[in-house]
């Protein structure tokens, strides 16, 4: 007898739509997680010559987490090299919205 494993439909709901950019990054890790750190970029502070990297977002996850990401990431990042188009189930889908 075989068995057949039953796919699960999840909807994703977005809680914030906006989005910040984000170029640079810091990553702390310790032995149970990774926390990586955003910022647009550094800036300038002419007051006192120094260069500030402002963090507008962080986000923490197991190292299980973290390896899932990585998998996923790299992969796209494969099939955008290769010039592939991302399916587009696999895409986010965000409503329409009318103005």
């Amino acid at each position: 007898m075989t068995e057949k494993k039953s796919q699960q439909q999840i909807k994703v709901r977005y809680n914030e739509t906006s989005a910040l950019f984000a170029s640079q990054f810091i990553i702390n890790t310790s032995a149970e997680d990774v926390t990586i750190n955003f910022s647009s970029g550094p800036l300038s502070d002419p007051a006192n010559d120094e260069t500030i990297l402002p963090i507008h977002t962080r986000m923490a996850m197991t190292l299980a987490g973290a390896r899932r990401l990585h998998a996923v990431l790299g992969s796209i990042l494969t099939q955008q090299d290769a010039g592939e188009k991302i399916p587009a189930e696999a895409q986010a889908k965000l409503p329409d919205i009318k103005q």
